[in-house]
């Protein structure tokens, strides 16, 4: 902004109201003094300007006579500045001088640099990370491609040993021989004596293999399921056991679904002097008759079995153990029929005829994964 002009108040001197207004010449001629000099009266803190006029023409001062050499006072123009100043051009003269009188600085350079050496260093040690895990997953790829080959070869030679293993179950009558590539042998193989006593084995060769697939039993990875064709097209599925030997072992039990007698002669004659486990497949039934006609005492499950006509239902007290376990078993399969092992007896002089006591699960599958404790 432009600077504010100043008002210049003059006063005669000494309260002269009536005094004459001298005159002032500036330049080469000598000033004709009038009566009484003019004397500017400034404003309070203003500082007198003082200006020395050298005449061309001295005149030696006489007598402390200073008017060939005096001091000479500005006129009015000098003391109100009229020279023209632009305040804006002053302001950028101050910011260019502060710019060249500024300090370099040398913080942030030192700074930028740092931070240029830490990136690049920061970039070498990745990519030397980098180099180490290229390493790292090369080798681990080698060693998983390795892992899966060893893996692989191994798969194949126990299909192999699987194969083998069936044939032989299938290409033979002995009952010896079998005995040899059945599960539980010692236990089995009397079984194996009674069954085929009554249903002699005949020579029905392995016609071909269809499946060969893992099975999870009770959180046990060493059991296999094979779906295989004979000669006479009949088609069986076996469920075979890898021993920690690594030797496949056929389940005899479940394949041929064996039985302590048959269901049949079971649910005719009735046989009351003993208790008998069978597999059953077991379902939820309403059918309250005779001795077992109390819905709020018993709970009844209807009890069929593997190539038979006849039904049986099973009985056991809803607070008792076996009821809880069956119905628990039932569950798990969603309410549809399950097949278990059960502990079955006619108690002497029952009137139901096709009510049988339930008293014990023995087994929640048709299969025993160890041998079953016969004392209990």
């Amino acid at each position: 902004m432009a600077r504010e002009e100043k008002r210049i108040e003059l006063r005669p001197v000494d309260g002269m109201a009536q005094a004459k207004t001298p005159a002032i010449r500036l330049g080469m001629e000598r000033s004709i003094p009038t009566e009484q000099p003019v004397r500017l009266k400034l404003p309070p803190g203003q500082v007198k300007i003082v200006q020395v006029v050298d005449s061309p023409d001295p005149v030696a001062p006489t007598n402390g006579d200073h008017r060939g050499h005096r001091a000479h006072e500005p006129g009015i123009e000098a003391l109100i500045e009229t020279e023209t100043i632009d305040p804006d051009l002053l302001e950028k003269r101050w910011g260019r001088n502060h710019a060249l009188s500024k300090n370099t600085p040398w913080g942030w350079l030192v700074l930028i640099v740092l931070l240029f050496v830490g990136a690049l260093a920061w970039s070498l040690m990745r990519a030397g990370k980098g180099e180490a895990n290229l390493k790292q997953i090369k080798s681990a790829t080698v060693s998983t491609l390795k892992t899966e080959a060893e893996e692989d070869l191994q798969a194949a030679r126990l299909i192999e040993r699987i194969e083998s293993t069936i044939r032989r179950y299938c290409n033979t009558t002995n009952i010896d021989t079998l005995a040899q590539v059945v599960r539980q042998p010692e236990r089995v193989h009397p079984l194996m004596v009674k069954y085929h006593a009554q249903k002699p084995r005949v020579s029905n060769p392995l016609l071909r293999i269809s499946l060969i697939q893992p099975l999870t039993l009770d959180n046990r990875a060493n059991f296999w399921v094979a779906t295989i064709e004979l000669t006479s097209h009949e088609i069986q599925n076996l469920i075979i056991e890898i021993l920690d030997s690594g030797e496949p072992r056929i389940d005899w039990e479940t394949l041929v679904c064996d039985q302590p007698m048959p269901w049949d002669t079971f649910a005719k004659e009735r046989p009351s002097e003993r208790t008998l486990d069978f597999r059953v497949y077991a379902e939820s039934d309403t059918f309250f008759s005779h001795e077992f006609n109390d819905a709020n005492q018993w709970n009844c499950f209807r009890l069929t079995t593997l190539d038979s006509e006849e039904t049986l239902y099973g009985y056991a007290k809803i607070d008792s153990e076996v009821s809880q376990q069956i119905r628990e078993e039932l569950k798990k399969n969603q309410g549809n029929r399950t097949s278990l092992i059960l502990r079955l007896s006619i108690p002497p002089g029952l009137e139901s005829k096709r009510g049988v006591v339930i008293e014990k699960l023995v087994c929640p599958r048709w299969i025993y994964l160890d041998p079953p404790d016969t004392g209990s």
